[in-house]
């Protein structure tokens, strides 16, 4: 069996990009013919994929609508070149999902979350153009998917939920692997904790990540909590990420929120050992595997009932869900001892349940099942 994996531009290392990187690693461990088909991908994902053949379309980003139709239309035109060498095509990431209708090939479309809410943070919501381009798009997209798309798998029963709702199918649930044995394991320098309350959350700027709720929360606490402080870990830039500098300026939090910037998976782990507590409250979009990562360093977990690992989290009894932040936050501080014996819970389900040979194991049973459809 040959495997295509098609996604666009892998410009950040984020969860996404992870899963490709797994998967690769994966197929090339069990020798199974494969190659990645991408519009870009930068040189710090490039060097964790081992022995694949890596087919790079050439692209130049604009950031904007033009970039999307541009991704649409060149993965297009490479799935339909080199879908010829290949038995299956599997879809990562909007839009590589409008492929599908290039090759006879069979398909798997692997979706983190459907064009509606990953391009809703991100597009301006006014404007005739733009609602216009958002309109037609998602149409067409809802027209490929249940034209030509047979086989689409998702994460968690939310994921699948919500993916019936918008194109009437079924998908089968496949849940994400966590980097188990490199979370669980101390990094050899932990930043020194200086007997501050620290809060932390990782991801990129978005209005789904939801950091300026963060802020609110740890703004909420400074009186109650006086040594608090929070790390806000992750990509930034655009309209939503000035918005949380602005908040933050307004109400003089700048010396107890901190910013990272993007950084590296040894940095990220770094930050779980040192922090007391993940502070998630995540849309229902992204930020799958933050929590699992934080749980296997034993650092207890607070998400939003949004986030679509939510009903994971929950009926594992492994962290804590909620909408009240503040209040979930107060009881950590005040009975650390009770929440780090949950995480110790965490680390084991995780251990024991989300690992990623698991997923990638599951992910070629879904290929040969597909295959064998036609």
């Amino acid at each position: 069996m040959r495997i295509l994996i098609a996604a666009p531009q892998m410009y950040i290392y984020g969860g996404a990009e992870l899963v490709i990187v797994e998967l690769l690693n994966y197929l090339s461990k069990n020798k199974i013919e494969h190659a990645l088909l991408t519009t870009g991908v930068i040189p710090e994902i490039k060097r964790d994929i081992v022995d694949s053949e890596i087919i790079t379309l050439p692209f130049g980003a604009s950031n904007d609508w033009r970039d999307l139709l541009k991704n649409t239309w060149l993965l297009s035109k490479g799935v339909r070149r080199h879908a010829k060498r290949f038995d299956v095509i599997n879809l990562h990431n909007c839009p590589a999902e409008l492929s599908a209708f290039t090759t006879s090939k069979p398909a798997v479309w692997l979706c983190n979350e459907p064009p509606e809410v990953f391009l809703g943070g991100s597009v301006e919501r006014e404007g005739t153009p733009k609602r216009f381009l958002k309109t037609l798009f998602y149409g067409f997209d809802k027209f490929i998917v249940r034209r030509y798309l047979k086989n689409v798998v998702v994460a968690d029963e939310f994921n699948a939920a919500r993916f019936k709702s918008l194109y009437g199918i079924t998908p089968q649930i496949i849940p994400y692997g966590i980097n188990y044995e490199f979370f669980s394991t101390a990094p050899e320098t932990i930043p020194v904790k200086t007997g501050r309350f620290t809060v932390l959350q990782s991801g990129m700027f978005n209005l789904y990540k939801n950091q300026l709720e963060a802020v609110k929360t740890i703004h909420s606490l400074r009186d109650k909590i006086p040594e608090i402080r929070l790390i806000l870990a992750g990509f930034q830039g655009g309209a939503y990420f000035e918005a949380v500098k602005r908040y933050i300026s307004e109400h003089g939090l700048n010396d107890i929120v901190e910013f990272t910037g993007h950084i590296n998976r040894e940095q990220l782990r770094e930050l779980y050992y040192a922090a007391d507590v993940l502070l998630h409250p995540v849309k229902s979009q992204g930020g799958w595997l933050s929590p699992f990562e934080a749980l296997s360093a034993e650092t207890p977990v607070v998400v939003s009932p949004e986030m679509t690992a939510a009903s994971v989290i929950s009926s594992g009894a492994v962290g804590t869900v909620t909408e009240d932040y503040a209040g979930a936050l107060m009881d950590v501080y005040l009975n650390r001892h009770k929440h780090k014996q949950t995480a110790k819970r965490g680390k084991e389900f995780v251990r024991d349940n989300l690992t990623w040979s698991k997923f990638c194991a599951r992910m070629v049973t879904a290929f040969g099942t597909a295959l064998h459809r036609g």
